[in-house]
């Protein structure tokens, strides 16, 4: 028997993926959580917005798409986005975990989207999670014009933090990597005057570090 909810557009063929995509590591489930659909949704995630930027910008270089793509796919983005698909009703959290925290978090919103990409893939492959994602993403990445400038996340956060600060610079610490060689993933936080101001990820140590520039950027928006 097929399931599906019209907020997410796809109808599984196995709605025990569904179900486990929006099940938090705080329940203790025979079936499991959404950890590693998270893992693996973050990965497809990754790879169908580069493929799309790619195509869109065929004449910037690796760092306005690093920039682009981390503007795009951010710990705040996607915690929008799994509000508006209805994720934050439809999470499954121990009693205890929803006593203390009723509302969901954003990182908890963020992985929760990320899995249900993941089990999108798995569900119906990579042309269902593509189209899943770029649907999603679609007016965010209309709003990305060809030949526009799309200026390095690190660029604008040095020129901020030397107008504000005295011309004080921006540093970046590397701060944890997993995988496999072949397809690690590195995580890296940018900091200013010894405070940390974001943190991000990506495939490549520059990629994090951009991430993590973006991430600082954002919060800098939200307390203006």
């Amino acid at each position: 028997m097929k399931a599906s909810h019209s907020t997410i557009g796809h109808q599984f063929n196995n709605p025990t993926l569904e179900t486990l995509a929006y099940t938090h590591p705080s329940c203790d489930a025979a079936r499991g959580n959404n950890q590693r659909l998270e893992f693996l949704g973050d990965t497809v995630l990754d790879l169908v917005i580069a493929e799309a930027l790619y195509h869109r910008l065929p004449s910037e270089d690796e760092g306005a798409l690093d920039w682009a793509k981390a503007s795009l796919v951010n710990g705040r983005s996607l915690a929008a986005k799994a509000r508006e698909l209805g994720m934050a009703e439809r999470l499954i959290m121990s009693e205890s975990q929803r006593a203390h925290h009723p509302e969901p978090s954003k990182r908890m919103l963020e992985d929760c989207l990320e899995a249900m990409v993941g089990a999108i893939y798995l569900d119906g492959g990579l042309d269902a999670a593509r189209t899943f994602i770029l649907q999603i993403f679609q007016s965010e990445l209309e709003a990305i014009q060809p030949g526009a400038s799309t200026r390095n996340a690190k660029s604008l956060l040095q020129e901020w933090s030397q107008q504000r600060h005295a011309g004080g610079l921006p540093e970046y610490e590397l701060i944890a990597s997993d995988g496999p060689d072949h397809q690690k993933r590195f995580r890296a936080r940018a900091l200013l005057n010894g405070q940390e101001m974001g943190q991000g990820s990506g495939s490549s140590i520059k990629a994090a570090e951009i991430a993590a520039a973006t991430a600082a950027l954002e919060r800098l928006k939200d307390d203006a």
